[in-house]
């Protein structure tokens, strides 16, 4: 099976094929939806910390915002399936020179458009880190970025690599360059593995080396991450996650959350066992239930840090990704009917997965430009729900030209040569 489908909001489409959602060599059915739903939780939440604050605090709806790990665990699985398959079909590696281009085409033209039109035509991009600013109900470090350094840093996603331009520009892109991190760094880990391709006994099982790698690079720069925070942030932790200064970078690194790309790759590997044959005596419907199982501990887990501690959150979060991931397609990788991806791609949900890497970066601005126009919507759970709702349509809207005029036309320039 080729690969199609990329990453969370910075992914081209994933065609499926006619009912019973099965696998082919290009296509794998039941995760668009679960994409289209996991970008609609962000925006539920970042509606809610601007416009119902008071709602937020009462129910604590943040714990949606954990969606952003399922878009980094589906970047480990769809991404470094090709690899695992290639090494195992005894193939050659997948062409790196290939692989960056369409990483480059898939996300940079509409990230692009869609940052000149915010930060030029709108005004709507942060020119200062809103930690210092103020996130919620107001305009305060908003407007147009025309430093030349500055916005060099916005036009090249590298802006979350320094304090001084972290979470500015459209604030949820910092995910983008933590994305990049990965992309970088995946060519780097399928080298390694192809050139040592001779000397293993059990591929499948030497294809787990690099996401508990991963893993491990992940527990421990979060334990790093809190060890300066408690040093130098004790008194506001959340400054040393968002705010101006270099323990902030070191949390939002790829570095941090290389945790929650691991998971998908794990996930990746025994998606392509199953394809291989492996677990005979183990029916399909098991493999399920035991991915319900750990996603159950997954989730709990998370939910636990949630309230106590949220340092290692995402690590568990993944955990649950990954089991869900292949509570969908572990029919798929038998070529039996999945039931549940038949479910997770609903039409209207599964649009939005489609549209997903335009509606994550346009969101943002969206909202800032509807909190301009002073609209009576209450801070009560109604009126977060009509500020979701009008934030969502809106950017349903927009995202479906930039969809419609930029990344189609770019998915399909980068298919040429390939």
């Amino acid at each position: 099976m080729t690969e199609r489908v990329d990453e969370p909001h910075d992914v081209e489409p994933m065609e499926v094929p006619g009912p019973p959602p099965i696998a082919t060599r290009q296509h794998l059915a039941g995760l668009e939806g679960p994409r289209g739903f996991a970008c609609l939780c962000i925006i539920l939440v970042h509606v809610a910390v601007h416009f119902a604050p008071g709602v937020l605090a009462v129910t604590r709806v943040d714990f949606f915002g954990q969606s952003l790990t399922f878009f980094f665990a589906l970047s480990g699985f769809l991404l470094y399936m090709p690899y695992v398959q290639r090494l195992v079909d005894d193939r050659g590696m997948p062409k790196t020179s290939t692989y960056l281009r369409r990483r480059v085409l898939r996300v940079f033209p509409a990230y692009l458009v869609i940052f000149l039109i915010t930060n030029f035509v709108l005004r709507a991009a942060y020119v200062e880190n809103p930690f210092e600013a103020g996130w919620s109900n107001n305009q305060v470090g908003v407007g147009m970025t025309t430093d030349p350094v500055k916005l060099l840093a916005q036009l090249t996603l590298t802006q979350s690599l320094f304090p001084s331009t972290l979470q500015t520009g459209i604030n949820p892109t910092w995910s983008l360059t933590t994305e990049w991190g990965f992309y970088l760094i995946l060519p780097v880990i399928g080298g390694v593995l192809f050139s040592l391709r001779g000397r293993m006994r059990r591929p499948l099982h030497a294809l787990t080396w690099p996401p508990l790698l991963l893993l491990v690079t992940g527990v421990a720069t979060n334990t790093m991450v809190g060890m300066l925070q408690a040093k130098y942030y004790s008194h506001d932790i959340l400054e040393g996650y968002w705010g101006p200064n270099w323990t902030a970078v070191l949390s939002r690194s790829f570095f941090s959350l290389a945790d929650a790309f691991a998971f998908g790759m794990f996930a990746a590997v025994i998606y392509v066992a199953l394809t291989k044959g492996a677990f005979k005596n183990v029916s399909t419907r098991r493999v399920q239930w035991i991915a319900v199982a750990v996603g159950a501990v997954g989730l709990g887990g998370s939910l636990a840090l949630f309230v106590l501690s949220p340092r290692y959150m995402a690590a568990f979060f993944g955990l649950a990704t990954a089991a869900f991931i292949l509570l969908v397609v572990a029919p798929l990788a038998r070529n039996e009917h999945s039931a549940v991806a038949t479910v997770t791609d609903w039409r209207p949900i599964r649009y939005v997965g489609l549209i997903s890497l335009s509606m994550y970066v346009w969101h943002y601005p969206v909202l800032l430009v509807v909190e301009r126009l002073h609209l009576p919507l209450p801070d009560t759970p109604v009126g977060l729900l009509l500020s979701f709702l009008l934030v969502a349509a809106l950017s349903i809207v927009v995202s479906s030209i930039t969809y419609r005029w930029v990344e189609l036309p770019a998915m399909k320039y980068r298919g040429r040569g390939s």
